[in-house]
């Protein structure tokens, strides 16, 4: 850990909480309101959390991770036909990042505190499957609803295997994006319970929110006792993420003592963290979280992220009430697209294909 992170990077505990979300449907004020208490205690000290009734069904997390399974367990030529080196779009933006990351294929980037030196970035021991928001993945959208204008060139135009290839695992993918974004968006305005704000604060500004999901495969260690990276330290960018991380530990957490606490799977949760827009939003009272992954378990691991996140257009300032004198804005406004955009394109390690 560089002395000079954040602390508002480092998790405040020696554990990580579990919350129960059922009272997120609750239509008593005071019921959601005692949860975005709970809420805001996690976030402001931890900003991972475990949540319990979240209201996605098992059969959906089960069915999205045997789907994961089934893919990755293709042939690495197979894999390669929905290389994300193919989702080009323009001069001016040459990758979508929608498709397959072979291992190797992403670096560590580090934080922003404390950068990896692009000569000294190496690739991770991990492979992913990404994909992006999809009209047709969103439960408030008509079926013959458009994309908004899109000048970052971040929404949709999935890479799918054909039903010949993986059958049922585009549907299975959408089913779970749909339980997924609905859960999102009702956690949004537990957030902004949470911080004081109208329930509704945040709707106008996720009408059509940049979603990213990923299938990750984590190798067992090719030599034993010898650790290398399967995902290294780093923050999420988005809004937050909610993890399915399947039966197989990895995941840690950085905390104020310089210590990694291990976030173990526990059936029946999620692992939320949250990301940099929203602790932005915060003026980072919402901690941004370094973690990483390292599976030593010996065995295979799949994680299943959904990264939620605001209209690619929208702005993210922070917000007024939490800055004073002595503790100015963390950094200017800026359009969504915009950051997650220099994100991506900093982590992808090259796009021959």
């Amino acid at each position: 850990m560089n002395q000079q992170t954040d602390s508002s990077q480092l998790a405040n505990c020696d554990n990580i909480p579990v919350i129960d979300f059922s009272s997120v449907d609750s239509t008593s004020p005071e019921e959601r309101q005692k949860l975005a208490q709970t809420v805001f205690d996690a976030c402001s000290q931890v900003g991972f959390f475990y949540i319990r009734n979240h209201g996605i069904p098992e059969t959906l997390v089960n069915g999205i991770h045997d789907a994961a399974r089934h893919f990755f367990d293709l042939p690495e030529e197979e894999k390669m036909k929905f290389y994300i080196g193919n989702s080009q779009v323009s001069i001016k933006y040459p990758m979508k990042f929608r498709g397959y990351s072979p291992i190797g294929g992403e670096k560590s980037t580090g934080t922003e505190d404390d950068p990896v030196p692009e000569e000294e970035a190496t690739g991770v021991l991990s492979e992913a499957f990404d994909i992006g928001y999809e009209v047709v993945m969103d439960s408030t959208k008509p079926k013959n609803a458009v994309l908004p204008p899109d000048p970052y060139e971040l929404y949709g135009d999935n890479q799918w295997p054909d039903e010949k290839t993986i059958p049922g695992f585009s549907k299975m993918y959408i089913k779970y994006c749909i339980s997924a974004l609905d859960l999102c968006r009702k956690m949004m305005k537990i957030f902004a319970l949470a911080l004081g704000l109208p329930e509704t604060y945040f709707d106008s500004s996720i009408q059509t929110p940049g979603v990213t999901s990923r299938m990750m495969h984590y190798p067992a260690q090719p030599v034993s006792g010898e650790v290398q990276e399967g995902l290294g330290a780093h923050t999420d960018w988005e809004c937050f993420t909610i993890l399915s991380q399947g039966k197989v530990p990895g995941l840690e957490i950085l905390n104020h003592k310089g210590e990694w606490i291990l976030a173990p799977p526990i059936p029946g949760t999620l692992v939320v963290n949250i990301a940099d827009c929203l602790s932005t939003w915060t003026n980072k009272k919402f901690k941004s979280t370094i973690h990483r992954v390292n599976n030593l378990s010996g065995e295979e691991r799949y994680s299943i992220p959904f990264f939620f996140g605001v209209d690619y257009d929208a702005t993210v300032s922070v917000l007024k009430k939490y800055t004073s004198d002595v503790n100015p804005p963390c950094r200017p406004p800026f359009k969504a697209g915009d950051w997650v955009r220099e994100k991506l394109s900093r982590a992808y390690v090259g796009y021959e294909g």
